[in-house]
């Protein structure tokens, strides 16, 4: 699927080409479209407004919208117009591949900023534990916080984060809700970023979250990234389980540590073999296993 797709770079002048041909651009920004037509027009043009300074990327497919239409009237803006109907993992790792940039925003065209600290928020991807992504706090049209913080646990074998309001400080959460946040791109790609076969972005995103946090490097939520759904009172993750599941629970839970020592570990009712083989060779990137992170995990009051 990540080939799928067509790049519609923003019109600059040749001036200004020259200047950045050789320069890396520090941030971009990207933008998961969820509406169409009219409506998804009007939301480029209101985040257009807040990010403005910014190299700007639409992810789109074609029954979206009028491409043509769009470039016209958004001509500063790229965009990344897919043949078909996406899954999120593939738009937000063909952002990684196209943006050459040192970060990337990530965000979706239903939602807006009420705050957003960029520099604070990049330099906390500086800090010593080297955290892969930085998640907004989100609230619903009706100023409501939702519950994005989440810390890992295990139901009858099943994979199933506990779900928490934020606290207005920053905190660690188990996997950007909905996908949303700052990321280090080269980070991201080293830890080869969302997982394409797995079916749902819930799904997606729990398994980046968790490759993450196993291979030691965390997720944290800053309150000084503030956003909200305007037109949206109810925000709830599919949780269904899908095919696409055991991939995240093999590899979760298919490395066990003792004594400092990674050990394969086959089993349980979610378990993929063939993927196992894979586990197995990348046993040296887990820095603890699933069981030592629920344990040590601070779980909010």
């Amino acid at each position: 699927m990540t080939n799928n797709y067509q790049l519609y770079h923003r019109i600059q002048d040749i001036g200004r080409r020259i200047r950045t041909l050789h320069r890396d651009q520090t941030l971009a920004v990207g933008i998961i479209a969820v509406e169409n037509g009219d409506s998804l027009a009007t939301s480029i043009d209101q985040l257009c407004d807040q990010f403005s300074s910014m190299s700007l990327f639409v992810l789109m497919h074609q029954g979206q919208g009028d491409v043509l239409s769009l470039r016209n009237r958004f001509a500063k803006i790229n965009f990344i117009v897919f043949s078909e109907p996406a899954s999120f993992a593939s738009m937000a790792n063909v952002l990684a591949n196209e943006s050459y940039s040192t970060y990337f925003l990530l965000t979706r065209s239903d939602l807006r900023q009420k705050s957003i600290d960029i520099e604070a928020s990049i330099q906390l991807l500086h800090r010593s534990d080297r955290p892969v992504a930085i998640t907004a706090h989100l609230t619903n049209r009706l100023g409501e916080s939702i519950p994005i913080i989440q810390a890992p646990f295990i139901r009858k074998e099943l994979l199933d984060p506990l779900s928490f309001m934020p606290s207005g400080t920053l905190e660690p959460t188990l996997y950007p809700f909905l996908g949303v946040g700052l990321y280090e791109r080269a980070l991201f790609q080293r830890i080869r970023g969302f997982d394409e076969l797995i079916e749902t972005e819930y799904w997606q995103q729990l398994d980046f979250g968790l490759r993450c946090w196993l291979y030691g490097y965390p997720i944290l939520c800053n309150p000084a990234m503030n956003w909200f759904f305007p037109q949206r009172q109810f925000i709830i993750e599919d949780r269904t389980c899908v095919g696409g599941i055991v991939r995240v629970h093999t590899k979760a839970l298919g490395v066990r540590q003792m004594n400092g020592k990674n050990y394969p570990k086959r089993g349980g009712k979610y378990f993929d073999s063939e993927l196992f083989k894979e586990v197995k060779k990348r046993l040296a990137l887990y820095k603890n296993d699933f069981t030592q992170l629920m344990d040590k995990w601070e779980v909010p009051s």
